[in-house]
């Protein structure tokens, strides 16, 4: 039944951010062949109609990334809100599935599209500006490059990558639950709770920050008293990020359980 849920929540999800994220590769290709590419090539040599055109495909560009950046939120949240606490949860929870089966689904749904879209928004960035000049000087100066943000030869770009993945991995599903949790809350009002998910979304997010960077800024300092030599800036970046995992992880976990609490003790449908 689990495999239903998750078939399910992808079909309401993918209907309308395949979409989205469609629409805006496609933009970042048709920019880069019809403008970058040939401003590359050929600087100032658009005439005032392309110049002008090439400002209105700007504009759609940053409208379809905005869209996608804040859509892919707000669909995940929308989703979640309709099947468990609107008029649509009456029909959800006659099912023969268990709560903890529902937020399983929609956890791991919302947080591959949450993912996804830090991919594909990645992606279309890389479409406009990773040009074959840039690749060979990105390769001529790689070593250097990574000497100067203070990682040995050794460690490589490959590292660094994967460890960017599984940030962005944890991270996504750490968002996916605050939103969750923060709707969860909000159904806790008897009036506004909309509203009230808001409020609790957007306090939830000032406590994790204020805490995250309080917890941030103590580690680099006790980095910065222990330096002693040129590893200096790799240790921050290890420490720092092994502490990110870490706070990005228990807050995941909390933000789980504590959904998962408010939807069997306290399930209040509109």
């Amino acid at each position: 039944m689990l495999g239903k849920l998750i078939k399910y929540d992808f079909k309401a999800l993918n209907r309308y951010l395949i979409a989205i994220h469609a629409m805006l590769l496609v933009t970042a290709a048709i920019g880069r062949f019809l403008f970058i590419k040939r401003m590359m090539q050929n600087p100032g040599g658009l005439s005032d109609v392309g110049l002008i055109i090439m400002s209105i495909g700007i504009m759609i560009y940053v409208i379809l990334f905005m869209t996608a950046l804040f859509g892919t939120l707000m669909m995940i949240a929308i989703h979640f809100y309709k099947n468990i606490y609107s008029d649509e949860g009456y029909l959800t929870h006659t099912l023969p599935v268990t709560k903890g089966q529902l937020l399983i689904s929609k956890t791991i749904t919302g947080s591959v599209w949450m993912f996804a879209d830090i991919v594909l928004i990645t992606l279309s960035i890389l479409i406009l500006v990773l040009y074959q000049p840039v690749i060979q000087e990105f390769m001529l100066y790689k070593d250097d490059m990574l000497a100067a943000m203070g990682f040995p030869s050794s460690f490589g770009y490959g590292k660094i990558f994967l460890a960017v993945i599984w940030l962005l991995v944890v991270s996504a599903v750490s968002n996916v639950v605050m939103l969750y949790v923060s709707i969860a809350v909000g159904q806790l009002f008897s009036n506004h709770r909309v509203l009230g998910a808001i409020v609790a979304y957007f306090s939830i997010n000032m406590i994790v920050s204020i805490i995250t960077g309080v917890i941030g800024a103590a580690t680099g300092f006790s980095i910065f008293v222990g330096a002693a030599d040129e590893t200096f800036l790799y240790q921050f970046y290890v420490k720092t990020y092994l502490v990110s995992m870490a706070t990005t992880l228990i807050t995941a976990v909390g933000f789980y359980a504590v959904a998962y609490l408010l939807m069997k003790k306290k399930l209040n449908l509109s």
